[in-house]
């Protein structure tokens, strides 16, 4: 490896961790704050709202939207994302997709427990929430690592990957509102599960960019690994 890529290696994995840290700290500070009456407070309102434009219909969306983000539907996409990976010879990427997804879920589990933010008022489910504690949204947080697996396993498909991305998106949106929707979560649950799973993968993702890491990695897997970032051109 020359100086140049040792360089370019270093700056990738820093500006990672850099857009981790921030992002794990702003998760918690939205998560302290998120417990305030202030915020809680609007956050009830939009609930509040929301509930007064319910219709059968839209339920019924919001409830299969719900179970399509569940534990066992998540484990699924991600097997099967792995599946495809390690098929294609990809298997660096398949432990990757594997520890930045098991760290995201890992991440919202921790910062569920400790924020341990109240639900919002039962008068308001329309769904019994699986746990008592409300910030992050764990369903989101599924839902959210959808879109690491569309990430990765379409890396490199050109307009499929846009299309794939896209509709990664779209679906941990939906499920985000339809959280929200039926009265299980408040707003800032949902915008605290994008940055649980953001931020969980940033910095697994710095740790594996790392050149020890991916040397230690290739002797294991027999595979090539190659560099995070491309190196920039050395003048003669």
């Amino acid at each position: 490896m020359t100086a140049a890529e040792r360089v370019s290696e270093a700056m990738t994995a820093r500006v990672k961790v850099l857009l981790g840290v921030i992002g794990l700290l702003g998760l918690l500070a939205l998560g302290i704050v998120a417990r305030s009456a202030m915020i809680t407070r609007h956050d009830l309102h939009v609930d509040c709202r929301l509930s007064e434009l319910r219709f059968p219909a839209g339920t019924e969306v919001a409830l299969g939207l719900t179970a399509a983000a569940s534990e066992a539907v998540g484990l699924a996409i991600l097997a099967v994302g792995l599946l495809v990976l390690v098929v294609r010879r990809r298997r660096w990427d398949a432990v990757r997709l594997a520890a930045a997804v098991g760290g995201s879920w890992t991440l919202g589990i921790a910062v569920k427990a400790l924020i341990d933010r109240t639900r919002p008022p039962a008068s308001l489910w329309l769904l019994p929430p699986d746990s008592a504690a409300s910030f992050p949204s764990g369903h989101d947080t599924t839902a959210c690592a959808v879109v690491l697996v569309a990430l990765l396993v379409l890396r490199g498909t050109g307009r499929l990957r846009v299309a794939g991305l896209t509709a990664a998106l779209g679906y941990a949106a939906a499920v985000g509102a339809s959280r929200v929707y039926l009265g299980d979560h408040y707003p800032t649950d949902v915008l605290g599960s994008w940055l649980t799973v953001a931020s969980a993968a940033l910095l697994v993702w710095a740790i594996t960019d790392l050149g020890i890491v991916r040397r230690a990695a290739a002797a294991v897997l027999r595979e090539r690994i190659p560099s995070p970032a491309p190196a920039r051109p050395v003048a003669p």
